[in-house]
């Protein structure tokens, strides 16, 4: 019986013990869930951001404000930029994958003026969510967070945010958007392709089209596209400055020109197709000469003519197949044949 007391008193010690040295880890490795993934640093000591081993997406800021070195030195969109770098800077550890290794992972390393590395950061794959049936994703799967680790951590983690922009598409950390004419203020269209010119004019709020036979009629169904054409044209990318003429195609394209009721004119050259693609090279251009008297809103207009050819004269860029498509249209695309008079309209007039 003796024996028995001293076995159970015995039992428990170790038992207590084990449960204080188990209590013991648990304090020494608290939990990373809710912590922040990298270290502290601050945005203002970022000068450079480099992704992938390749630099395929490197931006850097210079004097002339932040570029993407990826695309040519095009410029960046400051307010992406600073989006981007306050996800990386709030990111947190949202559950810790224990074992795993990111076997394909990608370095987002972000840098100061000289190179050095402040705080970088290893891309893995994406989590998925399967959604349910009744969802708007249709019951498949789609992303809702990703596998990251921070330079020098041990463990891999699961974050909520995707971090897309850090793919390697330049076109993400950029304003896309190149032109923004509204329709509405136009007052006249030219589309001109080698020795053929098609124009229409606007009269009384409805478009016009000159010089057609007594067999012909204004087809208006392509009109919207053609008058839409600058109304939110995005680029697909930048092309190469290095690019020659004979590859880019302009001296045989087309030159698409619009006139607005303010005085303003938007050319669009329009010329070959990329290389084993769909996509046109496009280069932009505007000009003023006004016609009013106003002389505060004729200093508006001609500023915002500075400001379009400041972001984009330097450049060519290339857009869809489509949105050219609209700028490239030619007469047949506006004319059709003059529907004949039905027999019984014909006979209820005489």
């Amino acid at each position: 019986m003796k024996k028995m007391i001293l076995l159970a008193i015995a039992a428990t010690v170790l038992c207590t013990a084990a449960w204080f040295l188990n209590d013991s880890k648990k304090m020494k490795t608290p939990s990373l869930v809710g912590k922040r993934v990298l270290p502290a640093f601050d945005l203002s000591d970022v000068q450079k951001i480099e992704c992938g081993g390749d630099k395929k997406l490197a931006l850097a800021s210079t004097d002339a404000g932040w570029v993407v070195s990826s695309l040519y030195g095009y410029p960046a969109d400051i307010t992406k930029i600073r989006e981007n770098m306050l996800k990386l800077q709030e990111l947190k550890v949202g559950d810790v994958a224990r074992g795993k290794q990111l076997a394909a992972g990608k370095l987002v390393d972000l840098q100061d003026a000289s190179g050095k590395s402040l705080v970088s950061l290893t891309l893995g794959e994406k989590h998925e969510k399967r959604s349910s049936g009744d969802s708007p994703y249709g019951g498949g799967a789609y992303p809702d967070g990703r596998y990251v680790q921070a330079g020098g951590a041990k463990e891999v983690v699961l974050v909520k945010e995707t971090l897309d922009a850090f793919d390697g598409d330049p076109k993400q950390w950029t304003d896309s958007q190149i032109a923004s004419v509204s329709s509405a203020d136009l007052t006249a269209i030219q589309i001109t392709t080698g020795k053929q010119t098609v124009k229409l004019a606007k009269k009384d709020g409805s478009w016009t089209l000159g010089g057609l036979a007594t067999n012909e009629e204004f087809n208006t169904s392509n009109v919207y596209g053609t008058e839409s054409a600058l109304s939110y044209l995005n680029f697909a990318s930048v092309a190469d400055p290095k690019l020659a003429e004979p590859e880019l195609g302009f001296e045989t394209g087309t030159v698409y020109t619009v006139q607005t009721k303010n005085g303003q004119t938007y050319t669009a050259h329009v010329g070959a197709k990329v290389k084993d693609g769909t996509d046109r090279y496009v280069k932009l251009s505007a000009s003023f000469s006004p016609v009013g008297t106003n002389k505060v809103e004729n200093a508006n207009y001609e500023q915002q003519v500075k400001d379009f050819n400041a972001k984009n004269a330097k450049w060519v860029y290339t857009v869809a197949a489509h949105s050219a498509e609209n700028m490239t249209k030619g007469r047949a695309d506006f004319v059709k044949a003059k529907e004949e008079p039905k027999k019984a309209e014909t006979e209820e007039k005489k």
